[in-house]
């Protein structure tokens, strides 16, 4: 394992020291991949601010390297698998102003962005809940593998009652269809391995989770052997087709709206205290 700060080999605590609490995300080199661990398995891998931003740095680092070849991001298990619940409830919870979720919206963006844009094919490596931010992070990788145990969505009809920008909409159109994402949207139904494959928005699907990890670093080390210049073209061409035909500020009104009703916050409240919530239409 690599330090998440410096890069450097990871070392063990002094003799007497009391442990330090694991980082939130983890890397590790294997041969020509980079692997990408989020790292709080009691929070089912939940994106805090410190991760996005660490994800970021992560990217960067990797553009540096030459020799790294591929990216995989996964999520580490804890008593049930995750690659990532959505983010940090308590980061939405601060939500009350105009500047409030645009920095939410700014720093979720950033994270995609940098998965889009890094040098190297990036594949997500799938199992568990894959839902809100984890379901973004997913769908700007190149390749997705997943075990039968996947949940992907945005059940956010049914929870927190917030909305995705048009951007997060234009990327789940690309990878699932317009008639899919509006379904399952609509219906706040989480997609299984199933409906994924369905959709060709996995490449595999694995018999089991024993086998996850494996088929990662196997699909990793297929992308790495390609020609680098060609895949990076084709993942930056379809990019720019995607951004090139949105208008800026498409979206300002219907983020406003919805981030900053009294919808979101009863969807918040209800959210925590584990009731249905009463939705006012404001």
């Amino acid at each position: 394992m690599t330090d998440p700060t410096t890069g450097a080999p990871m070392t063990g605590a002094p003799t007497g020291a009391a442990p330090e609490p694991a980082p939130e995300i983890l890397t590790e080199r294997r041969g020509a991949v980079e692997w990408v661990i989020f790292n709080r398995p009691r929070a089912r891998n939940a994106m805090t601010p410190w991760m996005e931003d660490r994800l970021i740095e992560i990217c960067r680092a990797v553009d540096a390297d030459p020799t790294v070849k591929a990216l995989a991001l996964t999520g580490a298990a804890g008593d049930k698998p995750a690659f990532m619940a959505g983010a940090d409830l308590s980061c939405l919870q601060s939500v009350s102003s105009p500047e409030d979720f645009t920095i939410l919206e700014t720093r979720a963006e950033a994270a995609a962005m940098a998965l889009e844009a890094v040098r190297v094919p990036t594949v997500a490596v799938l199992s568990g809940p894959c839902i809100g931010e984890g379901a973004l992070l997913a769908s700007s990788c190149d390749v997705r593998i997943a075990s039968p145990s996947v949940r992907f969505g945005f059940p956010i009809a049914r929870t927190v009652g917030n909305c995705l920008s048009v951007k997060n909409l234009a990327r789940l159109s690309a990878l699932l269809g317009t008639a899919r994402t509006r379904e399952m949207i609509f219906s706040a139904r989480l997609l299984g391995a199933a409906d994924l494959a369905a959709a060709g928005a996995v490449r595999t699907v694995v018999a089991g989770e024993d086998e996850l990890t494996a088929h990662g670093q196997q699909v990793a080390e297929e992308l790495a052997a390609l020609a680098p210049l060609t895949l990076w073209a084709t993942r930056e061409g379809l990019r720019r087709l995607r951004d090139n035909s949105l208008p800026r500020d498409i979206d300002g009104d219907l983020l406003r709206r919805c981030y900053l009703s009294a919808d979101y916050q009863e969807g918040i409240a209800a959210f925590l205290e584990k009731r249905p919530p009463v939705w006012s239409g404001s």
